[in-house]
């Protein structure tokens, strides 16, 4: 609680308009013996602290009124060591209580015998007068309290209001800023006074803030920046009125750093999973050359175009690239061309403006591209985009900046482009189902992720991989295939690649009931395509292999002499060895 010697400029001041009001001396002390107050009539010395000795000291042991009607009369003046430096003639002490607790005390003094005569003759009066004056000091150490809490509740709000990463200014009734937090103020490096009473026009002037301030109209997650001392912060704006009862006395703005914005969407998109080149499983030559490739194009910011059959993982490859490179800390946003409808592409791309179209969110709407920002985008299915948005991303990338749907502002943007499809660009492009320029954008980098079919050597190891994982999402306890089963998958086709492949295995381990999982327990197409019958398993020869791999190798670096020493380096031998393979197969 608040003590009397924390207000003695206002318990002075009581004590001067008591004396002059009664032509009397008076003095008052804390519950701890400090004198607090004194009008310094009645002695001839200077008094800091009053002993409990004084008729002040017993007062405040006792609680109870004293009056004294001369030294000669009273114990406490009898007994003072200064008695004869005293000129006290009568007096009256009361105590300073607030519920029952002695604060003090407070000691009129009549130091002539005419105010002697006036104290004693009206000392009924006068003690009435001197508790009023007591209350009076009781509720100005109840203001000083009220103050105090209120200080402190002040000062743990705008503690709180600090801690908090978002930005926040709240404006009056007229759009006067009254507080801008430390988030404001830091990123501009201005002082907490530098806005204060400014129009909150001059950084943020908006349709929207004008209906917050005129119709009490809120609003929520507006993209926009504000401009200040040569600065400029993107944000994700929201406003919302203040009321006091039914009256409007403000308002509070609240913004959220748009990099802060795509760390969340990182932490919500780093999402499904993150993925090392090594973890990519495989061992042989062709995934073995795939994975080279991408740990050798990771850091660049070139555009990558991956191509290969639906199932082969050409998302997992996307993500690889991703998670090796610098960016892997920041967002990997996907977008499927050939999953939304071409009416939605253009706003899912590239984000949309409140009021664009009918039916558009309040506030507008962030494109992947933006949700991208610092990190990569991977668009699957690049062939299934509209011709007309082909346009537009050839725009993208060229300038590196986007146009909301219904925007005229210019965004920049650093972003990785990885592409992917199934379909043969090339021929789309004679057949003008894709446009040209923007092949040669996207086609920078290409990957070609092999079929199952072309790294037989890998499924093996396949199998065992996706078995572990269904044993444990299953919690089954299958330890391996059959040699039967092995045989009749290396053997199989695999229209539907890794992802078939995998699809398999999860249905084999729901069906399997003994340690091993044998052909009973494999999809019927499976066992009928084969019959159960080795016969119609057709495994190609080694011959049959490396041939395949050099006529692979000698269309993409071709059939001139150079392109044949790269071929050989490509394929691991020496360039007299491919030329005897070349005679060996007949190729030409």
């Amino acid at each position: 609680m608040v003590k009397l010697i924390d207000i003695n400029n206002s318990v002075q001041k009581i004590a001067e308009a008591i004396s002059s009001v009664l032509d009397m001396d008076v003095i008052i002390s804390d519950c701890e013996f400090n004198k607090v107050a004194d009008t310094k009539k009645h002695f001839n010395l200077e008094v800091t602290v009053i002993k409990d000795t004084y008729v002040l000291g017993k007062v405040m042991k006792t609680g109870k009124v004293v009056v004294v009607e001369g030294k000669e009369y009273e114990e406490q003046c009898r007994n003072c060591a200064v008695k004869d430096k005293c000129n006290l003639q009568a007096m009256i002490c009361i105590p300073i209580k607030s519920k029952d607790i002695v604060l003090g005390a407070i000691g009129l003094i009549a130091i002539s015998e005419k105010s002697k005569m006036v104290l004693l003759e009206n000392q009924n009066n006068l003690i009435e007068y001197m508790n009023r004056m007591s209350e009076l000091i009781i509720s100005k150490v109840l203001e000083q309290e009220a103050s105090n809490n209120l200080e402190i509740l002040k000062n743990q709000m705008v503690h709180i209001i600090n801690s908090i990463d978002e930005g926040i200014i709240t404006i009056d009734d007229q759009g006067k800023i009254l507080y801008v937090n430390s988030v404001i103020n830091d990123y501009f490096t201005i002082s907490e006074e530098y806005l204060h009473g400014k129009d909150v026009h001059e950084i943020l002037s908006q349709p929207y803030i004008d209906q917050l301030l005129e119709e009490n109209l809120a609003f929520s997650n507006n993209e926009t920046s504000i401009k200040l001392k040569g600065k400029e912060l993107n944000v994700l704006a929201s406003g919302k009125p203040m009321k006091l009862v039914d009256e409007n006395i403000g308002s509070i703005l609240t913004f959220r750093n748009m990099v802060n914005v795509y760390d969340v969407v990182n932490k919500v998109s780093l999402n499904d999973f993150s993925i090392s080149v090594s973890t990519i499983v495989g061992n042989s030559r062709e995934i073995k050359n795939v994975k080279d490739t991408v740990r050798r194009i990771s850091n660049s910011n070139s555009t990558v175009l991956i191509l290969g059959e639906s199932g082969t993982g050409k998302e997992l490859f996307a993500r690889a690239i991703h998670y090796n490179s610098d960016r892997r800390n920041n967002p990997f946003i996907t977008l499927n061309c050939a999953a939304i409808p071409e009416t939605l592409m253009e706003s899912e791309l590239f984000g949309y403006e409140e009021g664009a179209f009918t039916g558009a969110s309040k506030g507008g709407k962030l494109g992947k591209f933006q949700l991208a920002q610092e990190g990569t985008i991977f668009l699957d299915e690049i062939g299934d985009m509209p011709l007309h948005l082909q346009t537009k991303l050839l725009r993208v990338l060229q300038e590196k900046c986007i146009e909301k749907v219904g925007g005229n502002k210019s965004i920049s943007l650093d972003v990785r482009v990885i592409a992917a499809t199934n379909k043969e660009l090339d021929k789309m492009v004679e057949e003008s189902e894709f446009r040209e320029d923007l092949y040669y954008r996207l086609n920078v980098i290409p990957i070609n992720i092999p079929p199952l079919r072309r790294r037989l050597g890998d499924i093996r190891i396949l199998l065992d991989y996706f078995l572990v994982q269904y044993n444990s999402k299953l919690n089954k306890n299958i330890k391996g295939f059959s040699e039967e089963v092995y045989d009749l998958l290396i053997g199989y086709n695999w229209p539907g690649n890794v992802r078939e492949l995998e699809n398999i295995v999860e249905y084999a381990v729901n069906m399997e009931k003994s340690y091993y999982i044998t052909i009973k327990s494999l999809p019927q197409r499976i066992k009928e395509k084969f019959n159960k019958n080795e016969e119609n398993i057709k495994i190609p020869t080694i011959q049959d292999v490396e041939k395949n791999l050099i006529d692979d190798a000698l269309r993409v670096y071709g059939n001139s002499y150079e392109g044949k020493i790269r071929a050989a380096e490509v394929l691991g031998i020496g360039t007299a060895t491919l030329y005897r393979k070349l005679k060996k197969y007949g190729i030409e």
